[in-house]
């Protein structure tokens, strides 16, 4: 998705929060994707020294930007029933160190609360095999409880049914159907 061809993804998190306010469920997930500069171009040292140049920040940023939108507009999200759109929101490209950089975008949607059974579904255009380990957060902000799960990673619910933990290894395949059902 860059335009410095020289970044391997590694691994990718995302923290999503969900809450409730009257008649509204707000989705904000965060998600993260950690790459190792491989450091191998002819033109540029590494990653940072081709960042540091203000014209190629504002095209790395744009394009990350535009590429995951993309990405978002071919899944299909509903909440109860009801067609969803995912908004990215923030880009921003940062460094843990020089040779591992990070891309973080903030996706916001919305959808109609109903007394009783909620449901988010997410639908893939296919079957994924993952490339590198993956790990997701989703927390349901209270009262909300999470009842059931679909889904075709490892996952775990924390004890008071408000916290998921969803977890992939490299080659583990990503069914193209996933649901949370909460209430």
């Amino acid at each position: 998705m860059s335009e410095y061809h020289n970044l391997k993804p590694i691994f990718a998190s995302s923290v999503m929060k969900i809450s409730k306010n009257n008649l509204k469920l707000k989705f904000s997930n965060t998600i993260t994707y950690d790459y190792l500069d491989l450091e191998k171009d002819t033109t540029w040292k590494n990653y940072k020294e081709f960042l540091n140049n203000p014209l190629n920040y504002k095209s790395e940023i744009e394009l990350y930007w535009d590429n995951f939108q993309t990405i978002l507009d071919r899944e299909i999200n509903k909440i109860n029933g009801k067609d969803v759109y995912l908004k990215v929101v923030h880009c921003s490209v940062q460094f843990r160190d020089k040779t591992h950089p990070f891309v973080q975008w903030i996706i916001e949607f919305d959808g109609k609360y109903v007394s009783g059974e909620n449901i988010y579904e997410n639908y893939l255009e296919e079957n994924e095999i993952l490339e590198y380990p993956i790990h997701s957060l989703y927390i349901f902000q209270e009262p909300l409880t999470v009842k059931e799960i679909k889904t075709s990673l490892q996952y775990k619910i924390e004890n008071s049914n408000r916290i998921v933990e969803y977890f992939g290894k490299t080659k583990d395949i990503l069914e193209n159907y996933e649901a949370i059902i909460f209430i």
